[in-house]
């Protein structure tokens, strides 16, 4: 949900531009609206934003008996790049180069991509909209051969259009560990070291963090969303191992007074 500084926020007519490029076709379309500033937008918000999106291409595509497209938190990232690049250069060039050039073929090696970019809406679905009103757009969001995507939102009140959203698109064969499929039920955490999203640091938190740590590795399916990994990284070295795991239980035994547990 948008907070209500984000509500209460003024349109005001203007130009909008939203494009989409795909597998080198780029098309423009134009509509139009910006925002009065506002005090900002935390990073739950945004990441629910990018869940949002997620969830309404795949019902799309669901619509149309395609198969789902999963979001990998690589792609996420650079898609959030891109969505703060697009503030100041609205194209699809990422420093001087084309947009996939920032994608690192070692770690997704694609045969295809696309990416779509859309400026000035607040809401996942007004800018679901911009695109389905652009048939290039459409074209890149209902493409069967696709098979993951990144998403990214940017919010910069002294901007042209306020909101940048941006969706980059791969075709690959390959299967991620951390791959997953949006969900209404995505788990969102409300502090560090929140794991299950219930707003509180105990055992259960632990519990999970645990038994994805188990699951990692022995080779099982284990999943948690990119939030969740974020917030149980408690140990700030950007990655998921036993130290999260301990640095948690000395919290839980008050040996240390905060989270996460930084030298």
């Amino acid at each position: 949900m948008m907070t209500t500084t984000i509500k209460r926020m003024i349109k005001k007519a203007t130009a909008i531009v939203s494009a989409a490029a795909m597998a080198g076709t780029m098309m423009i379309s134009a509509a139009g609206s910006t925002f009065a500033a506002s005090e900002g937008v935390d990073a739950a918000e945004i990441r629910e934003k990018i869940n949002r999106i997620g969830i309404l291409v795949n019902e799309a595509r669901e619509a149309e008996g395609l198969p789902p497209m999963y979001i990998v938190p690589y792609l996420n990232e650079l898609s959030e790049m891109r969505a703060e690049e697009i503030s100041v250069d609205f194209s699809h060039t990422s420093r001087g180069k084309r947009f996939s050039s920032i994608i690192d073929t070692d770690i997704v090696d694609y045969y295809i991509t696309a990416e779509n970019i859309a400026a000035g809406n607040s809401t996942a679905e007004d800018t679901m909209e911009q695109w389905k009103d652009s048939p290039k757009h459409w074209e890149a969001i209902m493409n069967p051969n696709l098979t993951h995507m990144g998403i990214g939102v940017y919010y910069d009140p002294d901007s042209d259009y306020g909101w940048y959203w941006q969706q980059l698109f791969v075709m690959t064969e390959q299967e991620f560990d951390d791959q997953y499929l949006p969900s209404e039920n995505e788990i969102v955490p409300q502090a560090e070291g929140d794991v299950n999203g219930d707003g509180v640091i105990d055992t259960y938190d632990y519990l999970m963090l645990t038994d994805y740590l188990r699951k990692k590795n022995s080779d099982l399916p284990a999943y948690m969303n990119e939030a969740q990994l974020e917030t149980a990284d408690v140990f700030r070295d950007g990655i998921i191992s036993e130290a999260d795991a301990k640095v948690m239980m000395r919290y839980l035994l008050g040996e240390y007074k905060s989270l996460p547990f930084v030298f």
